[in-house]
């Protein structure tokens, strides 16, 4: 008897040696210390396939609201690296597609990440706008951008914005009223939002609820059957802080 409560007590020490290991492989993908690309959005208004929204219904209600709105013209959705903002974006990219062909010419993502390069930029707005070759000379390159863009009334989600950079210099004119155009930024800085001029809005991490039933969504309710995982569970979510991490 002793020698088979051996083997049990050896296997069952196994078993949770695993689960610890799959457990802190989960925690230790939710570490991101630089930007994160998720994949590599289109500039040319082709809809995202979506990721399981979990919560921040309000934000994204805000931040439909003032596209809609005659007022704001700029937004900056603001939040910590991996709190949901490129998901939230994302998700109002495929709805601006749907429902605004009669009031916006054209909705257009760029990703900007850690290190603005102009004319990296500059390529991708072409690319959206269909011009085949920008001219070499920079400002002959923002010259034709504005133009192009002014012939339009669009909106333009910069995604995962680190610095300020002049609109100017790469070739976007500032929307206004009078083009009817909206541009949007996300960023982890409230500041760079704020020096952009833009009407922030903040990304809050999700309810101890919210992180539950979007762990469920992501690992599949099954968890729930097996006893081990039960108990640790909600360990699991709480040290996830709130953030929607895949």
């Amino acid at each position: 008897m002793r020698n088979v409560s051996c083997f049990l007590r050896a296997r069952l020490g196994k078993r949770i040696a695993q689960t610890v290991e799959q457990v802190e492989g989960i925690i230790e993908r939710g570490n991101f210390t630089e930007a994160l690309v998720i994949d590599n959005p289109s500039t040319a208004g082709v809809p995202f396939q979506l990721e399981h929204l979990e919560g921040e219904t309000m934000v994204k209600e805000d931040i439909w609201n003032y596209l809609m709105s005659d007022e704001i013209r700029m937004i900056g959705v603001c939040g910590m690296g991996g709190i949901g903002k490129t998901t939230i974006m994302k998700h109002i990219h495929n709805q601006l597609l749907e429902e605004t062909k009669a009031l916006f010419d054209k909705i257009i993502w760029v990703t900007v990440s850690k290190e603005p390069n102009i004319p990296d930029l500059q390529e991708k707005l072409a690319d959206a706008l269909n011009i085949a070759d920008l001219p070499e000379s920079e400002p002959e390159r923002v010259a034709e951008l504005m133009e192009k863009l002014r012939q339009r009334r669009y909106v333009l989600i910069l995604d995962d914005v680190w610095e300020r950079f002049s609109l100017a210099e790469v070739g976007i004119p500032k929307p206004t009223s009078s083009n009817g155009s909206k541009l949007v930024l996300t960023s982890r800085s409230i500041e760079v939002c704020r020096s952009m001029d833009c009407k922030v809005v903040k990304v809050p991490p999700l309810s101890h609820e919210e992180s539950m039933n979007l762990f469920l969504e992501h690992a599949g309710h099954g968890v729930l059957k097996v006893p081990s995982l039960k108990k640790i569970l909600g360990n699991i979510v709480r040290e996830c802080g709130g953030f929607p991490l895949p």
